[in-house]
Order: C-alpha cells, then structure tokens, then sequence
C-alpha cells in the first residue's frame, strides 16, 4: 500500500468495503468513495447504505451506472427468477458447497471492470491508490478478492494508467471476524448499523444469504455492540 493520502474507496455499502472506509478515514486517505449500480438485486439498499456512510465519514459520494454488467444475466445476483443460494452456518467453511455457491452468485469479470473502471476515475482526478472491501474468508471461493488477484490487476494497471494506479485492501488478510475485532480499535465508532450485508434487497436483511451468515457470524463471535439490530 502507498503512503500518500490520496484513495479512491470502492464502496458497495457491506462490511468490507465499509470497513476499509473506516479504517482508511482513520488515517485520513480516502479522498472519494465509489459506487456501483449493475442492476443488483441489493441496489437500493446499497446505495443507501453508501450514502450514509459518506456523509459519516465526510467524503465526496460517486455513483457509476453499469447496468450493462448485470443485464448479461447468468447470476442469482441479477436476476430474480433465480433463487439466491442458503446456506447454514456450519456449512461457511466447506469449501465444495461454498464453490457451488459462488458460481450462482457469479458476475462476470465484475471485480475486474469495477477495479478498471475506478482506475479510469482515478486517474482522471490524480488518485494514485484504489482501495478495495476484501477478506481472506471469501478469497477461497471467490479468486477475485484474493491477495493474488490484487498484485496481478495492480501490474496491469502499471500499463494502462498514466499515474500508475494501485489497487489495495486493509483486510485482504483478515477473515470477517477479524474486520470486527479489527473495527472496535478504531478511534470512531464503527457505524455497523448503516452498513447492507446482504445479497438481497428486502426492507431488511434475509439473514439466511451466505453474505448475512457471514457477517452474523462475525459478529456473534464478538462482543460488539451494534445501536440498533441490523436483523
């Protein structure tokens, strides 16, 4: 990760990326947050959630319009006639039924033409540094927030932007339950209660949806105190 004070915060309104909105807040980086509609089932909610927490964190909000991205179909993500994959808590961990339930919730190439898309931004404002919401938990099903994937988009980024555009994450590293634990050393308070975890976009979060029983399971496993039940 670079040193100067000049981020550009891909912000989808989760955990993740809320979490390296805080901790990049903290040390004062984030200069702009970005976010992403591609027709997700969740869109509303998320932009809500990213919008508060822009006005929490004092940051100048972008909204990029990708609709194209989802309107290829093909993922439970985008297209509600599919059903969204459930999972049980213990099964978080079993890697054969978590590869099963990435690839229905697959969008092609979407962290890759997110990524691209924000290095063309920042390159246009002189932003030097992209941070990204990943963990090592999602990393196992997920190749596309990996710490590998961020080196090797980075290096690709080193061709195609003049300023030479980096791509980092605070908690490529960490699981979910370390992002919590990590969240309650900050010196703000971590506003969980304005974050969306959730693939869905009901009036509140399904708490069944792999995204809501990670998040959930983080949090039981420690003693963060939320102000107002996310579920």
């Amino acid at each position: 990760m670079t040193n100067s004070k000049n981020s550009l915060l891909l912000l989808s309104g989760g955990l993740d990326s809320a979490a390296n909105f805080a901790i990049g807040s903290e040390r004062n980086e984030i200069v702009r947050a970005l976010t992403f509609k591609y027709g997700q089932r969740a869109q509303a909610k998320e932009l809500q959630a990213a919008i508060e927490l822009c006005q929490y964190y004092r940051v100048e909000h972008q909204v990029l319009d990708l609709s194209w991205l989802g309107a290829l179909g093909g993922s439970a993500l985008t297209d509600k006639n599919q059903s969204l994959p459930r999972l049980n808590t213990h099964e978080l961990d079993q890697l054969d039924i978590i590869k099963k339930t990435a690839k229905a919730v697959w969008v092609p190439n979407r962290n890759g033409i997110f990524i691209n898309a924000a290095a063309a931004v920042a390159e246009s404002l002189n932003i030097n540094q992209i941070i990204v919401g990943f963990n090592i938990e999602e990393a196992q099903s997920f190749p596309d927030n990996s710490v590998e994937f961020l080196k090797k988009i980075t290096d690709s980024l080193f061709y195609s932007t003049a300023n030479h555009v980096q791509v980092s994450s605070y908690t490529a590293e960490l699981n979910k339950t370390e992002i919590v634990t990590k969240l309650r050393l900050l010196s703000r308070p971590f506003p969980f209660e304005k974050i969306w975890s959730c693939y869905d976009g009901g009036d509140k979060p399904c708490g069944v949806c792999e995204s809501c029983k990670r998040f959930l399971r983080a949090i039981n496993l420690t003693t963060c105190t939320i102000e107002r039940p996310v579920i």
